[in-house]
């Protein structure tokens, strides 16, 4: 699963997200670079994306189900108003 692009784990549909530009940074770098409150808040630090991909956390098979399954809105999703 660290191998799948952020999209794929976050089931995300905004094919015009910026890290799916070829060669983008991790999703988390380029909130990294966006000086918002996304970064302010760390909301990726416990984004399921960067907790596989970091291996931040030393979660189980079964966990890393749960998490996903109950996963939030990736921070780069586009805002419905």
């Amino acid at each position: 699963m660290k191998e799948l692009p952020c999209w794929t784990i976050m089931k995300c549909e905004n094919r015009a997200c910026v890290a799916r530009q070829p060669n983008a940074k991790e999703c988390w770098e380029i909130v990294m670079e966006l000086k918002d409150y996304r970064n302010e808040f760390k909301v990726c630090q416990d984004c399921l994306v960067h907790v596989l991909k970091t291996e931040a956390l030393p979660f189980t098979p079964h966990d890393l189900t749960q998490l996903a399954n109950g996963r939030r809105r990736c921070p780069l999703a586009r805002s419905k108003r």
